[in-house]
């Protein structure tokens, strides 16, 4: 089936981009998923841990333990807050402001290579055969969910 053939190159193409990213954190010891965690709490600064474990569909035990990782690689910090001396808010250091402008600038630089060749009505087609992929799936998923 043609299908098949067209699912198993989106695989492919998502096995290597994650490959890629992945490389690119390793200089600093981490995973993806903290490097996005990072980036989490820099757009969402009033967000709490268990938003956050929410956000990311985390446990508040793995979320805690993703902070502490953070915290002690010096990417986030803990800063107690005025109203109540019990509870901390979230800040990026500037090791994780320089990790995370690195990391986009990447990711950015990446995205732009992997479409080398394509005009903007080709993207824009792309683009479009995309989301009827992921509306296709995501009515799947809803079906799934409602046959459990």
């Amino acid at each position: 089936m043609f299908e098949t053939d067209v699912a198993i190159q989106l695989r492919e193409i998502n096995t290597k981009l994650a490959q890629l990213m992945q490389q690119k954190i390793n200089k600093y010891d981490l995973r993806i998923g903290l490097v996005h965690l990072a980036i989490l709490v820099k757009k969402n600064p009033d967000m709490n841990q268990k938003e956050l474990a929410r956000e990311m569909r985390f446990t508040e035990g793995a979320m805690s333990h993703c902070v502490k990782t953070l915290i002690k690689k010096n990417i986030l910090r803990q800063i107690p807050l005025e109203t109540d001396m019990r509870y901390n808010r979230l800040e990026i250091t500037q090791k994780g402001e320089n990790l995370i402008k690195d990391y986009e600038s990447y990711i950015f630089n990446l995205y732009k290579d992997i479409f080398f060749g394509f005009n903007n009505d080709e993207l824009r087609d792309l683009d479009r055969y995309l989301k009827i992929l992921n509306s296709n799936i995501d009515k799947i998923n809803e079906k799934e969910i409602i046959d459990i």
